[in-house]
């Protein structure tokens, strides 16, 4: 009977404090409501730390990036399976069907980095090209004789890429034999070992020469470097590497302008190679 008396008492006390103060109650609750107002900006902050804040032009080469995961793991990223693809096309002069439904057999291949300027100057080059393939004089497409209208494909790949241990994985590609030989025999078709290449040798890009020579070692890559990779039956027709490599530009500008509609009409003349005389990728350039 002690135990139940003094268990009562107890809950008798705490009835009568809450009754002695009510008052205090809506205080807590204002109370709280304010600390939870301003405690908003905190947690925001805490909340986007969860997310990376990209810009437009990331947010654009991320969505036509190829994975490297895997890179350092028995090279079995997507970047891996791209640079097979090329390799077996330089070995054996044909197309394997896979890597084309994957890949394409003529598309632009981009290497960026985050917090490049130079790509961010130039995403909107290759937005423009896309949301206007084919359509009107300036973004026609004659130049693909026999090909119709291919699709406008992009891939991108990031050469900053890291692992949770902090180890660049596109330098565990890049450091594969025949990786390594992409790029070399790319700067020897450009440099013009074996012919002339308009686009080199027009010079449109200031270092132009440099930058090539640049391909040769992963960390001195200018960014961004732009491949044009033509596998076609008609990309015999011109200038091309073994690894079907047939343009490389870096800083380049605009045609008729200097605009994002400029800078993708370059990139259209690239991929046409439309023997113009106002085309710097045409032998009868006058620039």
């Amino acid at each position: 009977m002690v135990v139940l008396r003094a268990i009562g008492r107890f809950f008798v006390r705490i009835g009568r404090w809450i009754k002695d103060t009510a008052w205090i109650q809506p205080l807590l609750i204002v109370g709280g409501i304010f600390a939870i107002i301003f405690s908003i900006p905190h947690l925001t902050k805490w909340v986007k730390s969860w997310v990376k804040d990209e810009t437009a032009a990331e947010k654009y080469y991320t969505s036509k990036k190829l994975s490297l995961k895997n890179a350092d793991k028995d090279n079995k990223s997507e970047v891996d399976e791209l640079f097979n693809y090329l390799t077996a096309f330089a070995e054996t002069g044909k197309v394997e069907e896979s890597g084309k439904k994957k890949f394409g057999e003529k598309f632009f291949l981009a290497i960026v980095q985050e917090n490049c300027s130079e790509c961010s100057d130039r995403y909107g080059a290759f937005k423009t090209l896309e949301n206007n393939w084919g359509k009107g004089a300036s973004f026609a497409l004659d130049g693909e004789d026999g090909l119709g209208t291919l699709p406008f494909k992009l891939h991108t790949i990031y050469a900053d890429t890291t692992n949770d241990d902090g180890d660049n994985l596109f330098e565990k590609v890049y450091d594969r034999a025949e990786v390594g030989s992409f790029f070399e025999t790319t700067i020897s078709a450009m440099e013009g070992d074996a012919y002339d290449h308009p686009y080199y040798i027009n010079g449109n890009e200031s270092a132009y020469e440099t930058n090539l020579e640049n391909l040769t070692d992963k960390d001195t890559i200018t960014t961004p470097a732009i491949f044009l990779i033509d596998l076609t039956e008609e990309g015999h027709f011109g200038w091309r590497s073994d690894y079907g490599v047939k343009e490389v530009l870096f800083t380049f500008s605009g045609t008729d302008g200097t605009d994002d509609y400029a800078k993708a009409r370059t990139l259209r003349n690239a991929w046409t190679n439309n023997p113009s005389a106002g085309n710097v990728f045409s032998e009868e350039y006058n620039g």
